[in-house]
């Protein structure tokens, strides 16, 4: 009678069948901040490391929105890293695994990889259990199957001069490879089975992802979309209303054409562009107040959403002792007037 496959049974195992970390490595951080950048301990009360995990490979976000990702991005590997370079853009770290292979601009996002996703002990002990999980650390793996294929990418992953290092340290570039193709076992980089749908896709744009989102989740994400990175007024408008400056510009160039027009023999006595004229100007001079309160609403809006956020995550995450002597006061004051 043959064996039976883990696969057949169900179970799944790590993908890989040899750990390239160095013994004694970290293998996840001691604590960690949750979406509300609350500190929690990684490791939970019976051991696990489960709720970590959840919140370390999280791409639901991404996954919300998969039918309308083809609009950000397009379905195949994403670039490696010296194409990056070629490209012009900079690494800029992030911890987020929905933000890892996002863009925007002359900056790429890419999040480091987790040492703990080379152990196979550790996949096949926390990992494997939560097919969610395994789907969303195989994808992981895999981008990085894509950013790293040549030495050169390997050089820049390790080389922290600009950035702090993309893998795990201690790890040759002959172990490299021969992970990689431990890892990928035949299977065929598009067709990669048991991944999450995230990482059918390679690089996505940073501003369409804000507008899918703006789009389909208005009541909530109209404002902020998917990623909100603009931490002063000032960076807001310069990336978002720069171009005004060049439709001014193109305004200022045509009212000076119609002066010089109007000058002329020809144009001088033609009704046509006469009236062309006035209705242009009258346009130059409507266009800026227009242009500027709209500019005033959105910063107002956006002011105010601010505030309203402030004043929810302060009244939410108040300290019990405080809240508890805050009530102490308002009764003791009651007391005092006999209410």
């Amino acid at each position: 009678m043959g064996s039976i496959s883990a696969t057949q049974t169900g179970l799944l195992l790590a993908p890989f069948e040899q750990s390239i970390l160095p013994k004694g490595s970290v293998l996840v951080p001691v604590v960690y901040q949750d979406k509300t950048y609350k500190c929690k301990r990684s490791k939970g009360e019976k051991g696990d490391f489960t709720e970590f995990l959840r919140h370390d490979l999280d791409v639901s976000r991404l996954t919300d929105v998969e039918p309308h990702l083809w609009w950000a991005g397009m379905r195949k590997a994403a670039r490696p890293l010296h194409r990056q370079v070629m490209m012009g853009r900079g690494v800029v770290i992030t911890e987020q695994a929905d933000l890892h292979l996002t863009w925007r601009g002359s900056r790429i996002y890419i999040k480091p990889l987790p040492g703990y996703l080379l152990d196979t002990d550790f996949w096949n002990r926390h990992i494997c259990p939560d097919s969610d999980l395994f789907e969303s650390a195989k994808g992981f793996l895999l981008s990085y199957v894509w950013l790293v294929l040549n030495e050169s990418d390997f050089q820049m992953a390790i080389d922290n001069s600009n950035h702090p290092r993309l893998l795990p340290e201690g790890i040759t570039y002959q172990q490299w490879t021969a992970f990689i193709v431990n890892f990928m076992k035949g299977d065929d980089f598009e067709e990669m089975e048991q991944i999450n749908p995230r990482y059918r896709f390679g690089e996505l744009r940073l501003n369409r992802l804000n507008s899918i989102y703006r789009i389909k989740f208005r009541s909530k994400h109209c404002i902020r979309g998917y990623f909100y990175d603009y931490h002063e007024y000032g960076t807001f408008l310069e990336e978002n209303f720069a171009w005004i400056l060049t439709f001014f510009g193109y305004v200022a160039i045509v009212l000076t054409a119609m002066q010089v027009g109007l000058a002329t023999k020809r144009l001088t006595n033609n009704d046509a562009f006469h009236e062309a004229s006035y209705g242009f100007t009258v346009f130059s001079i409507a266009s800026p107040l227009v242009a500027v309160g709209v500019i005033g609403l959105i910063l107002f809006v956006t002011a105010a959403d601010n505030v309203i956020k402030a004043a929810n995550h302060e009244r939410n995450n108040i300290r019990p002792e405080k809240r508890t002597g805050s009530d102490l006061g308002v009764a003791q004051r009651r007391d005092s007037l006999g209410v």
